[in-house]
């Protein structure tokens, strides 16, 4: 095959020096590399539902293999054929495919390797109870104590929202119909263990809904709240000071912490790594936890995780509304 200017190396040469110059242009104008492509696309987002939910990075980062081409300074040391020809060699880091279609230009704000995010996983699922003999949930206990000491606090008189189905409302609701729910009703949620009665809240009406994935009328109460407890932040952010910012990071955009509801059920196996986090922050002394809403993307929720027995002490009922959904 002619070339531009490497006659004089082989093919295999000529496939390396491509590559180089791929990943040259992509270091060049992104500087970043490729974090998956259209093939291993779901498995990304599996494996970080809070990334490919909610970093807007991850989300505009995606571009067509011949147009990056097209645009790239491949074209001033290859002829189109050579481009053709050596673009068939170009792999996606992630998944060895053929980059052939649609890849994403995205790196995570830490290192991933660090944090044996599969091996945690399997603990996770097989032996819930030995977590804390994993290095990685160890790390994360020592964090969240030392985050205790700079933790933000709920704002005092904040407004949140909290739905119930609007069957189970009278007509006149008061602030105890939404209250937290007796333990005896209470089902494995996020961060709360069956009969472990917590407060789950939403920033919007909006967010509620998604939350409740109810195809029934819901009602809606708009409560001011003024419980200024230390609040865990989960929420995503590439603002990162230190090694314990990486650690709460990797917990906000995973699967270990963004996964999911994937049954109607009691049993909630991918909720057993949250309900650990939860039991490190309320024995840290933290009393809420701030995290992205799963079910829509630009919601937030917080979870007060010890409510005390008089809701009426620390919220106030400002309104309700009926919706249909």
């Amino acid at each position: 095959m002619q070339s531009k200017h490497f006659s004089a190396n082989t093919m295999e040469e000529r496939q390396d020096i491509f590559n180089e110059y791929f990943d040259r242009d992509l270091e060049h104008y992104f500087n970043s590399r490729i974090s998956c492509c259209e093939h291993c696309y779901d498995e990304f987002c599996r494996e970080w539902p809070g990334t490919s939910a909610r970093d807007e990075r991850f989300l505009t980062s995606g571009i067509e293999i011949d147009y990056f081409l097209s645009q790239s300074r491949i074209q001033d040391a290859f002829y189109p054929e050579e481009i053709e020809f050596f673009a068939k060699g170009l792999k996606c880091p992630n998944c060895y495919t053929v980059l052939d279609g649609v890849f994403y230009i995205f790196e995570h704000p830490f290192e991933v390797r660090e944090f044996h995010l599969n091996s945690i996983a399997e603990l996770a699922r097989t032996s819930p109870s030995l977590l804390l003999s994993h290095p990685f949930a160890a790390k994360i206990f020592e964090v969240i104590e030392r985050k205790a000491a700079i933790a933000e606090t709920l704002p005092a008189q904040s407004i949140w929202y909290r739905g119930r189905m609007a069957r189970d409302v009278p007509v006149s609701p008061t602030l105890t119909h939404f209250g937290p729910p007796p333990a005896a009703k209470v089902a494995e949620g996020r961060y709360n263990n069956a009969g472990h009665s917590m407060l789950y809240l939403a920033d919007s009406p909006k967010t509620v809904q998604r939350e409740m994935r109810a195809s029934d009328p819901i009602s809606i109460a708009e409560i001011e709240l003024n419980f200024p407890c230390k609040v865990l932040n989960l929420m995503i952010s590439d603002d990162i000071g230190d090694d314990d910012d990486e650690v709460i990071q990797c917990l906000a955009r995973s699967a270990l912490c963004a996964a999911p509801r994937q049954s109607e059920g009691w049993d909630r196996p991918e909720y057993v790594f949250t309900r650990f986090v939860a039991d490190c922050a309320r024995h840290n002394g933290f009393g809420a936890i701030k995290y992205g809403s799963v079910q829509y993307s630009e919601g937030v929720n917080v979870v007060v995780l010890e409510p005390p027995a008089n809701f009426t002490s620390i919220a106030r009922l400002i309104k309700t509304a009926t919706i249909s959904t």
